[in-house]
C-alpha cells in the first residue's frame, strides 16, 4: 500500500517526530475545546436559568470529587512540562549544532510529563452529570450544537502544521496516496452508506424487529438538519483523518505491520468514546463491553476501507454518512447527537452490535467491488 509506504521514505520518519506532532494535535484539540466551548455556559443560562445552574453544578461536582492538591499539582505539572517540551523540541528540530540529540531528549522527558500530566488531568474532563448537561443543552440550543461540532476540524489546525514543517510531509500524503484527494469516491462512498442505512431502517421497520416512531418536529429540525449536514462531515474527516490517518501512519511506520495499528488506533477510537451517554449507561446496566464493541467495529472496518482504498476517501464518506444519516433521519434515544430526527428507533445494544456488524460487512463488500485505481 502506497499511503502506508511512502511514510518510510518521505519527510522525517522518526518515531519521536510522528510522536511530538501526535502531542501537538492533542494540545491543539484542547485549545480549541476550550476556547470555542466557552460560550456554553453563558447560552445554558440565557435558555434556561435552571439548565444554567444545573450546568454550573455538574462542572463544580467535578473538582468535588477530586483530590484537589493531586489535581494542582498535576496542572502546575502540565503547564512546566508542555513548555519545556514546546522549547526544547523546537530548538531541537531547528538547530544544527552538535547539542541537537540532548535537546531532543530533554525535549522527549518533558513531553511524556505533558503526557502523564494530562492522564492526572482526564478526570475532570466529564462525567455522567456534567454530560447529561451537555447533551440537554445541545438539544435545545443549535448554537451550542454547532460549536461543539466545531471543536472537531480546529483539531487539524496544528495536525497540518507538524505535518509540513516537522514531518516535512504533504497534507496529501496524510488524505490519500493519490496525487488528489479524490472527492468523486467520498461522495460515493456517503451516497452507498446512506443507501444501506435507509435500506436496513426499513426493513427492520416492516419486519417489526425495531420498528421505527415518527418524531418530525419542524419547528427544530431543519435548523438542526442544516447544521448537520453542513458540520457533521468536517466532524467525522476530522476523525478519520488523526485515526484511520495520522494514527495508523504513524503506528505502522513505528512497528512496520499495519494489523497492529490498525488494532490499536481502534481501541483508541472506541476509548474516546467512552464518555458518550450510551457508553455510561451500558457501565450501569453491565454492558459496556457489548456497547463499546460497536466503536471498535467501526474502526477497524474504517481501516480496511483505507486498506482497500489506499487513502481515507472512503472511509471519510462512510463516517459522515453515518453521522447525518442518524442526526437527520433515524436517532435514538439518549444519542451523543441530540437532534431532532425525523425518526427515532430504540437501543438494543447486542442487536445493535450484530447490525452493526452486519451494516459494515456490506458497505465493506460494496465499496471494494466499486473500488477504481485511478492514474497517479
Amino acid at each position: 500500500m502506497k499511503y502506508f509506504e511512502h511514510t518510510h521514505t518521505d519527510g522525517h520518519s522518526k518515531w519521536w517526530h510522528w510522536g511530538f506532532v501526535f502531542w501537538i494535535t492533542v494540545l491543539g484539540w484542547l485549545i480549541a475545546q476550550m476556547f470555542i466551548t466557552s460560550p456554553l455556559p453563558t447560552l445554558a443560562t440565557e435558555i434556561d436559568p435552571v439548565l444554567g445552574d444545573e450546568f454550573m453544578q455538574a462542572s463544580m461536582t467535578l473538582f468535588e470529587t477530586q483530590n484537589m492538591a493531586l489535581i494542582g499539582l498535576a496542572f502546575l505539572g502540565f503547564v512546566v512540562t508542555t513548555l519545556f517540551g514546546l522549547i526544547f523540541s523546537i530548538i531541537a528540530f531547528t538547530t544544527t549544532s552538535k547539542s541537537k540529540r540532548t535537546l531532543g531528549i530533554i525535549g522527549g522527558i518533558f513531553v511524556i510529563g505533558s503526557f502523564i500530566s494530562l492522564g492526572l488531568l482526564s478526570p475532570l474532563a466529564s462525567s455522567p452529570e456534567s454530560s447529561d448537561v451537555i447533551n440537554r443543552l445541545l438539544a435545545v440550543s443549535p448554537t451550542s450544537y454547532a460549536l461543539v461540532l466545531l471543536t472537531f476540524p480546529a483539531t487539524l489546525v496544528l495536525l497540518y502544521v507538524g505535518q509540513t514543517k516537522i514531518l516535512r510531509r504533504s497534507i496529501t500524503a496524510l488524505h490519500t496516496s493519490f496525487t488528489a484527494f479524490r472527492w468523486s469516491r467520498s461522495l460515493q462512498a456517503f451516497a452507498i452508506t446512506w443507501a444501506v442505512l435507509g435500506g436496513l431502517s426499513l426493513i427492520l421497520h416492516v419486519t417489526g424487529t425495531k420498528p421505527l416512531s415518527y418524531t418530525f418536529d419542524p419547528s427544530r429540525f431543519f435548523i438542526y438538519a442544516a447544521i448537520s449536514l453542513a458540520l457533521l462531515p468536517l466532524q467525522s474527516a476530522t476523525e478519520e483523518i488523526v485515526f484511520r490517518g495520522y494514527l495508523n501512519q504513524a503506528l505502522e511506520n513505528i512497528s512496520n505491520n499495519k494489523w497492529i495499528a490498525f488494532i490499536l488506533t481502534s481501541l483508541l477510537f472506541m476509548s474516546l468514546h467512552l464518555a458518550n451517554p450510551e457508553a455510561l449507561s451500558g457501565a450501569e446496566t453491565g454492558i459496556l463491553p457489548i456497547v463499546m464493541s460497536s466503536y471498535f467495529f467501526f474502526g477497524f472496518a474504517a481501516c480496511l476501507m483505507v486498506l482497500i482504498d489506499d487513502g481515507l476517501e472512503s472511509a471519510i464518506g462512510v463516517h459522515a454518512a453515518n453521522n447525518t444519516f442518524a442526526a437527520v433521519f433515524v436517532n435514538y434515544q439518549n444519542s451523543v447527537l441530540p437532534t431532532p430526527s425525523v425518526f427515532q428507533i430504540k437501543t438494543s445494544p447486542v442487536l445493535d452490535s450484530c447490525l452493526t456488524i452486519l451494516t459494515l460487512s456490506l458497505i465493506l463488500i460494496i465499496l471494494y467491488r466499486t473500488r477504481h485505481r485511478s492514474l497517479r
